[in-house]
């Protein structure tokens, strides 16, 4: 048996190729068994010749009426399954709370851990209940059998319960339920997702519409592509849906990483999506266009802002930095995460129309300063620091200051 200590680098690649590859059942991609917001109680959802109720009843103990699922489930059951050993016949599942909020939100903030704790218990605690439509056959399954966790002393001494009897509660890993795992054993029911381009996804109506209308589209092409309008797209996803036709073209349209933007070009096991809106033909509504190309190559995306002549770049160069440094932090401008959207709304800042300077700050300063700087801007709103102009004003003096000083 080969020791951990012995796998050589392009081993490690090709392991870290297969955990971004990850199975789930086909049904998940090809019905909107996700919803693209929070639920509050159960969804019936019909996938060819079964139907799904999901969420909204427990079958032991009928008092329990948990939620149905959304997509901030279907995004940690695709991180659970990307830990999985598929040539184990082990139900358990290791891996560390810090491991799993790396892959979900590349980020390991303490937010995230009490996030995730949630959305894995509600993995336990919801069960899918199908019924075949032809034969009436029902049955039930729920993903997550058990946690497991285990207790070590405190390790940091200045937390107020070192001196106390208490332990830490690290997660060490989960059980798959047993007819979870038998579904993922059966290959040929099974379908692929890139993990890295589905978490790449911002936005939760995106990622919803991202799970299964490239299925529907994979037959189609630019001239004949797939159709369907925004009422029933938005009213299949669970999402609210605008009465206005204006408001739900708005919807997918607004912002310059909209999801039109987020969507278009996103790649698949089989090409590369691509979405866009139309009228309907009696213009009462919008209609969503989708197709995949196969060619080996993606569409050219928006052009990015100059921000060579931004000052922000300026002030960087100011500080002595090459621009061979320059041109490496610019090459990754992402979209701001769930995390960083978080601290800047507890820190009263407004976002929208501000994403591309945010986003080119949090770039250029890299991940750890850049939050650093919110958690500032969190603390004075919390504290209620009154500030001369706007908490925008400040937290860009900040940001300047930063770029010049480091």
């Amino acid at each position: 048996m080969e020791e951990q200590g012995t796998i050589q680098p392009a081993e490690k690649k090709d392991e870290a190729l297969k955990s971004r590859l990850v199975a789930a059942p086909r049904d998940f991609f090809i019905g909107p068994v996700f919803a693209a917001t929070r639920q509050t109680e159960g969804r019936e959802v019909l996938v060819g010749e079964r139907a799904y109720t999901i969420g909204g009843f427990h079958p032991v103990d009928p008092e329990k009426k948990p939620p149905a699922l959304d997509v901030r489930h279907a995004r940690a059951l695709a991180v659970i399954i990307s830990f999985r050993n598929r040539f184990s016949e082990d139900r358990v599942i290791r891996f560390s709370l810090n491991e799993f909020c790396n892959r979900y939100a590349r980020s390991n903030g303490g937010r995230y851990a009490r996030d995730i704790k949630k959305i894995l218990g509600d993995l336990m605690d919801t069960y899918f209940r199908i019924r075949n439509i032809t034969t009436k056959e029902r049955h039930t399954y729920r993903i997550i059998e058990r946690f497991h966790m285990i207790e070590k002393e405190i390790r940091r001494k200045d937390d107020l319960r070192a001196n106390s009897n208490q332990q830490e509660m690290w997660f060490d890993s989960i059980t798959l339920s047993p007819e979870f795992y038998e579904i993922l054993e059966r290959i040929e029911e099974l379908q692929h997702i890139k993990l890295e381009v589905f978490t790449s996804i911002r936005s939760p109506l995106a990622q919803a519409i991202y799970l299964y209308i490239p299925s529907r589209a994979h037959h189609h092409t630019e001239e004949n592509p797939f159709e369907i309008t925004l009422t029933t797209l938005l009213n299949q996803v669970s999402h609210p849906v605008p009465p206005q036709k204006s408001k739900r073209q708005q919807l997918f349209i607004q912002n310059k990483n909209s999801i039109i933007y987020q969507l278009d070009g996103k790649e698949t096991l089989s090409g590369f999506f691509h979405v866009r809106l139309a009228e309907t033909s009696d213009g009462t509504d919008w209609k969503l266009q989708c197709w995949v190309e196969r060619e080996c190559h993606q569409r050219p995306k928006l052009p990015l802002p100059p921000y060579r002549n931004s000052k922000m770049v300026k002030a960087f160069l100011a500080s002595g930095r090459a621009g061979d440094e320059l041109n490496k932090r610019l090459s990754n401008v992402l979209p701001l995460d769930d995390y960083d959207q978080e601290l800047m709304s507890r820190a009263k800042i407004k976002i929208e129309g501000n994403e591309k300077a945010f986003e080119l700050a949090k770039a250029l300063l890299g991940k750890t300063r850049f939050v650093s700087l919110l958690s500032e801007a969190k603390g004075d709103a919390l504290e209620g620091k009154p500030t001369t102009k706007s908490p925008n004003h400040r937290l860009m003096n900040r940001i300047m200051e930063a770029l010049r000083s480091s």
